[in-house]
């Protein structure tokens, strides 16, 4: 009897070391670590300061092309003869003026600056006037000139005169020395305007309200010599050296 419980005891031990393993608790899946990220711009800016500027001030008639910084200016085009040629503002950024000055252009007989041209962004008349006194005004069309027949040219606003507000379109000449100055202003421009690129006839922008110009007083004479000129060349009426003949 002895015996026999001693061999079920074994058997049991047997039994019991050969069950199946017990099962290991699942382990908790380990979650990504949360790392708060900042959304950058997907477009980077990167601004160019200027490393100078350019004044308008410092722009005087009759000065050599050589002797000006036409850095921030670009080549039009040259018109009728090579001695005939333009420049028109290319960086604006570098303008010291441009909070109120939108476009320049230079004009060049024989490489000296003989007109120079600006296209402002706001009216500038009586700031003029201030500057450089009385001035000779033209109503530039038929509407004004009949809007002048019942009002003023001039009007009297706290105790001081001022251009008519309802005159929209007209023009101011001052006469120098040597030079000649002329403000158009035109509130009726017409903004909706194509300008081709390079032809001369359509360089002066017509869509500008407030163009102001500065030219030498011989201006008008030096451009009739130069469409002489070119008149002479298109038909041949230019003589050429012997030693070309």
């Amino acid at each position: 009897m002895k015996k026999s419980i001693t061999l079920f005891s074994i058997l049991l031990l047997v039994i019991c070391s050969c069950s199946a393993p017990q099962k290991e608790p699942d382990k908790l899946e380990e979650l990504p670590e949360v790392v708060e990220t900042v959304n950058e711009p997907k477009t980077r800016v990167i601004a160019e300061m200027p490393n100078y500027q350019f004044q308008f001030g410092s722009l005087e008639l009759n000065q050599h092309m050589d002797d000006l910084d036409l850095r921030v200016f670009k080549h039009y085009g040259e018109f009728y003869t090579d001695d005939f040629t333009i420049y028109r503002l290319d960086r604006i950024d570098y303008l010291a003026e441009s909070y109120f000055i939108d476009d320049i252009n230079l004009y060049f007989i024989d490489s000296l600056l003989v007109k120079i041209q600006a296209y402002l962004r706001e009216d500038k008349s009586h700031e003029f006037l201030n500057k450089y006194g009385a001035a000779k005004i033209y109503i530039n069309d038929y509407h004004n000139k009949k809007l002048l027949e019942n009002e003023n040219v001039l009007v009297k606003s706290n105790g001081k005169y001022k251009i008519n507000e309802n005159i929209d379109y007209y023009t101011l000449k001052w006469k120098r020395e040597d030079t000649d100055i002329e403000y158009v202003v035109n509130k009726k421009a017409d903004s909706t305007m194509t300008i081709a690129a390079n032809d001369i006839r359509y360089f002066d922008d017509k869509r500008h309200r407030y163009k102001l110009t500065f030219q030498t007083s011989d201006y008008d004479y030096q451009m009739a010599w130069v469409k002489w000129e070119s008149y002479k060349e298109a038909r041949g009426l230019v003589a050429q050296p012997a030693s070309e003949q």
